[in-house]
């Protein structure tokens, strides 16, 4: 029988991740009350329950600490939330004239700006000239037109106006940027031109960030500057620096494809293979009498905590960081430990110091990954006894890669909708890859620094390794069926997912058939829910339009087949592709010159007319310059686009409609103007830049 005593984490850590995970359905009120009661009865039982008779009441003073633990993460979770403090500016955001903050990290590029986090300090409001001292986060983005007068990590500045909050996802199953956002204590965004801002002093915020900073920009120009080919550079930055903005797309895509991304992020195989070249180097020091466990923790902690600072300390490296630290003290003073113990004390640690990080993909994965290869990697690695070391070594990196799949495909397929079949085989090529690159990566930049001829021969070999890597992956992807796309779960078959594999494990190690019968009944209710979903997309028929602001895009969609409407550009992937892959339909491009048996579309001049079982609609693009017909046109519904139309009345001399579309492509103004218009004069309309995306249900 399994004794929880020894393992304390393995109690608390989860009743702290639960608290955090219903934080957001329970007032802090309500959580200091209810903690303030179940220590009080706590601290009755202990004072009145002797240690001799404790053993018959620990089911109840268990339960009653388990609750302190519950409550005391839903009140840590409250107190993380930044919007909560009264002093953040959120309180004052409406009559904010000007303010100053600091820039607390370095500019990322991104397609056409670059981004910056600024720390609010003090907000000037109803132009007063006293300022008030405030908190909290902006998200900007500078032009790169303004690339020459960029921010930089620790000025101070002056802000003209104020910061807007982020807005929801204004399309169906669109990626939810605010909720991501807000994980990060992020709630408002701005937009700064050169001209909206003034620098008041530089180099105001030093801190570890800022040296992070400096070091890693140091280490990338000796990396481009000894790597020669551009997709080996993306590559070589990403696995040694963690800089991800120099990959090539092709590359990522084929990576992602085959279950080799994580080689990519710097996460814990990179920490792992720094402290395996760590304890290479200084292992003997244990053996020295005294000091020597205590100086090898320094070197390893150093060592570690080094390469993250130079990776720009990044939340999945602090992660991995502090779960090899854990590791590393408790493996070295050889205490009577449990590794698990050990990873939900890192665990408990992290989430303690950012209760959002329980929200975090890569905290996520990371940790079930890590528990699923301790668990399951040497019970696998049992099925099969290899005969030579070279099969040996084959099948180790397989199964390793077995059980991290295991643990983590569901909630894989939950957020990247794909799963890699040949996981397996790339992982044999990547993860001996990385063990070459990564230090081959390290080699380079230390000899850029001290040796240059030197580092001309580890940037070679670093290049040479990752264009046969990368090779090998492209080859890897192009076998048929490498990876199963699209595939959309809810959160729900999620969870039945993983209570499917938790009772097959059960099976496994009890040999009781009634975890087969539990496994067969969660994985029924999988294809249950999927079968409900399929039946119910079978029988839609509808239309949509979509908010996207560089152009019109509309989908009629009937059962599973969908005929799309607009230039397939990567904004409108961004936007759109999500709501195609939780349907589960099969997309058709169309327009004016490609017909299609069930829509008709014509195009003359300022207007574009379609025609879809039995209904119609137009879109209005330029400003109607022709002349009016005699008597309105009858259609059902009119979509105007790229402010062509600044007064209904004109556009009421052409047509006659049901419902007005006021779509994404218009400014703000405009379709507030012309909403406001048909309001008054009691016309059926729809603002896209307000409202967001329409679907409406399509009755021929």
């Amino acid at each position: 029988m399994f004794r929880w005593v020894p393992y304390p984490f393995l109690r608390i850590t989860p009743l702290l991740l639960l608290g955090v995970g219903i934080a957001k359905w329970v007032r802090i009120e309500w959580a200091v009350m209810l903690l303030a009661i179940a220590f009080l009865i706590f601290s009755v039982l202990r004072f009145f329950i002797g240690n001799r008779t404790f053993s018959k009441y620990h089911f109840w003073v268990g339960s009653v600490a388990a609750l302190c633990i519950l409550f005391l993460g839903i009140i840590r979770t409250h107190q993380h939330d930044s919007s909560h403090n009264p002093t953040h500016f959120i309180h004052h955001n409406d009559t904010i004239d000007y303010y100053i903050a600091t820039v607390t990290d370095h500019p990322e590029p991104k397609k056409n700006s670059y981004q910056v986090e600024l720390n609010v300090e003090y907000v000037f409001l109803n132009k007063k000239d006293q300022g008030l001292s405030c908190t909290g986060k902006v998200l900007a983005y500078q032009p790169k037109a303004d690339s020459s007068e960029l921010m930089e990590f620790g000025d101070q500045i002056l802000i003209k106006g104020a910061p807007s909050i982020v807005s929801l996802p204004k399309n169906p199953a669109e990626f939810d940027y605010q909720q991501y956002l807000t994980y990060q204590n992020i709630y408002h965004q701005h937009y700064l031109p050169a001209s909206d801002w003034v620098l008041i002093q530089a180099d105001v915020y030093p801190s570890w960030l800022g040296i992070s900073g400096i070091w890693r920009n140091r280490c990338r120009d000796i990396l481009l500057h000894y790597i020669k080919d551009a997709k080996a550079q993306g590559i070589a930055l990403a696995i040694t620096l963690g800089l991800k903005s120099h990959l090539d797309r092709e590359v990522q895509e084929a990576y992602a494809a085959t279950g080799a991304m994580h080689v990519l992020a710097v996460s814990g195989l990179h920490v792992g293979i720094i402290y395996v070249i760590i304890s290479f180097l200084f292992g003997r020091l244990q053996q020295v009498p005294k000091v020597g466990r205590t100086l090898y923790i320094i070197i390893c902690l150093t060592g570690l905590w080094t390469y993250a600072l130079v990776t720009g300390l990044s939340p999945s490296v602090q992660r991995a960081a502090v779960m090899f630290s854990f590791i590393i003290i408790s493996a070295t003073i050889k205490r009577q430990s449990n590794i698990y113990n050990t990873l939900a004390c890192s665990a408990f640690v992290l989430l303690w110091a950012d209760p959002f990080i329980l929200y975090s993909v890569g905290f996520q994965l990371s940790y079930l990954a890590v528990f699923g290869i301790v668990y399951m990697q040497p019970r696998i690695y049992a099925w099969f006894t290899p005969s030579t070391k070279i099969v040996d070594w084959a099948w180790q990196l397989t199964s390793v890669s077995i059980a991290a799949q295991i643990a983590t495909f569901p909630l894989g397929i939950y957020y990247f909708h794909q799963f890699p079949i040949y996981f397996w085989i790339s992982n044999i090529v990547v993860i001996p890859g990385a063990l070459i690159m990564l230090p081959s990566g390290l080699a380079t930049l230390l000899t850029g620094f001290v040796a240059p001829p030197l580092a001309k021969v580890c940037g070679w070999l670093l290049e040479t390794v990752i264009q046969l890597v990368n090779t090998l992956v492209s080859l890897i992807q192009q076998i048929p069926g490498s990876t199963i796309e699209r595939v959309s779960i809810t959160p729900a078959q999620t969870w039945l997912l993983y209570l499917a594999v938790v009772f097959l494990l059960l099976l496994l190690h009890y040999r009781k058939l009634r975890y087969l019968a539990l496994a067969v009944a969660s994985l029924f209710s999988v294809v249950t829910m999927q079968t409900a979903k399929m039946y119910q997309q079978y029988q839609e028929m509808s239309i949509t339009i979509y908010s996207v602001k560089e152009d019109t895009h509309l989908d009629f969609t009937q059962g599973f087949t969908n005929l799309h409407v607009g230039s397939w550009t990567s904004s409108a992937q961004y936007h759109i592709l999500p709501n195609h892959i939780q349907k589960g339909v099969h997309t058709e491009f169309v327009s004016d010159t490609i017909s299609h048996p069930t829509l008709l579309y014509t195009s003359e001049q300022e207007v574009e007319m379609m025609r879809w079982q039995g209904k119609t609609m137009v879109i209005i693009r330029e400003p109607l310059y022709r002349n009016k017909p005699a008597q309105p046109i009858r259609v059902d519904y009119v979509i105007v686009a790229h402010n062509a139309i600044r007064e209904l009345a004109h556009l009421n001399n052409f047509f006659s409609y049901n419902q007005l579309i006021i779509d994404g492509t218009n400014s703000y103004y405009t379709a507030q103007k012309l909403a406001n218009e048909a309001a008054h004069k009691h016309i059926a309309y729809h603002s896209v830049p307000v409202q967001g995306a329409i679907t409406i249900p399509w009755k021929p």
